[in-house]
């Protein structure tokens, strides 16, 4: 009597796929090899980026004495206005460098040889790609547009603490309180301005200009960092008043004359355009009251928005891709291919944009120009990717 041998256990077609798709050990490891470069390209790049604005801000940081914890708002402000362009490039290098190093190290032909296809190698780094593209829409939609307006507006408020500091000699300074200033000399050890015209437009059914021979600056403290309040005297001047409503005009002299000037800790005076303005602002601004360059500009605008958060998606195919191409030092061709990349794209954004604001082409299809480029330039190093 013979005995028939067990049968071997087989998982069914759908278990074992599932069972691919399961977090695995490698999946891990390459998440960490992602992760690392990127985020310390996050550094790199946003330090960078801090330097270049910190080298124009640096003359008016120096004048007004910028204390520690408004130093560091500004650059939390500016950091965060950076990151929609800095995760899409970070995550791009990092993908470059983790996928170079595969290649360099023969790790991807070991892989191969295992029975693993580059379709399921790329599901975790398209769920880290997901996960940047994410971030990228949030700061796009909200974060960064009051990241623009708060630094703006810190800046502003800034300046005006010191406010001698910002009127140059025989320059016409505008954004001084809401006052147009112009003098021909400016001592800021006694505050003291010569030969000053001031147009003032507050009221516009009121304007009026005001020159003087002297004039002084005399601040005044407030409670507040942000905060600033001035006296401005004025001796032996006059007031030209123009009532377009009447049509008369009026000459007042006056032997001294005192403009009390002060902008609150909270208040904001920087001027916003569609940049500055949040998802939900764009969407309910009154179309009926936009010129046709300005429609053409806020749906610009709107569609940038979404479609600039992809990038980080199509970065991940064109890392996979590229970056099994061997080179001389792994992140030295990362560092160049992210650059043949970027550059192109950038530009295409700008020629999208202009196209876009002039009405050339649509606006949805002028910003998915640059898209369309990323997506063919993907797609075609994904499928030559070298193992």
């Amino acid at each position: 009597m013979t005995e028939e041998a067990p049968a071997m256990r087989t998982d069914p077609p759908r278990k074992s796929f599932l069972k691919g798709l399961l977090p695995i050990s490698f999946d891990r490891y390459l998440a960490v090899e992602v992760m690392g470069p990127f985020l310390g390209g996050v550094v790199f790049f946003t330090f960078i980026l801090l330097m270049f604005q910190m080298l124009r801000l640096a003359s008016a940081m120096i004048e007004h004495s910028v204390p520690l914890p408004i130093l560091l708002k500004i650059v939390w402000y500016l950091s965060v206005t950076f990151m929609p362009i800095v995760l899409p490039l970070a995550f791009l290098l990092s993908v470059l460098v983790a996928f170079g190093r595969l290649s360099a190290d023969s790790e991807l032909v070991a892989l191969k040889a295992n029975g693993m296809s580059m379709h399921r190698l790329a599901l975790p780094v398209f769920l880290l790609a997901f996960v940047v593209a994410a971030g990228s829409l949030a700061l796009n939609m909200e974060w960064a547009p009051r990241a623009k307006i708060g630094w703006r507006s810190t800046l502003i408020r800034l300046t005006n603490t010191t406010p001698i500091a910002t009127i140059r000699e025989n320059t016409f300074t505008t954004g001084f309180f809401g006052l147009l200033v112009f003098a021909e000399k400016v001592d800021s050890k006694t505050n003291r301005l010569a030969n000053i015209f001031i147009y003032d437009d507050r009221d516009p059914r009121a304007a009026r200009a005001i020159v003087a021979p002297v004039g002084e600056i005399i601040p005044i403290k407030t409670s507040s960092d942000l905060g600033a309040s001035i006296t401005l005297k004025l001796y032996d001047g006059e007031i030209h008043h123009n009532d377009t409503a009447s049509l008369t005009y009026q000459k007042t002299t006056f032997r001294e004359y005192r403009v009390n000037l002060a902008v609150a800790a909270g208040a904001d005076n920087a001027v916003g355009n569609f940049l500055n303005y949040t998802i939900e602002e764009l969407l309910h601004v009154d179309r009926a009251t936009l010129s046709p360059r300005m429609k053409n500009e806020l749906s610009t605008e709107i569609f940038s928005r979404w479609l600039t958060a992809l990038t980080p998606i199509f970065f991940a195919l064109i890392g996979m891709g590229l970056g099994t191409v061997r080179g001389r030092g792994t992140a030295t061709s990362a560092g160049l291919v992210s650059l043949l990349v970027i550059i192109p794209t950038y530009i295409l954004q700008m020629v999208g944009q202009n196209a876009g604001y002039t009405g050339t082409l649509p606006p949805f299809l002028a910003m998915l120009i640059p898209d369309l480029f990323l997506l063919v330039l993907g797609f075609w190093a994904y499928r030559r990717a070298v193992w």
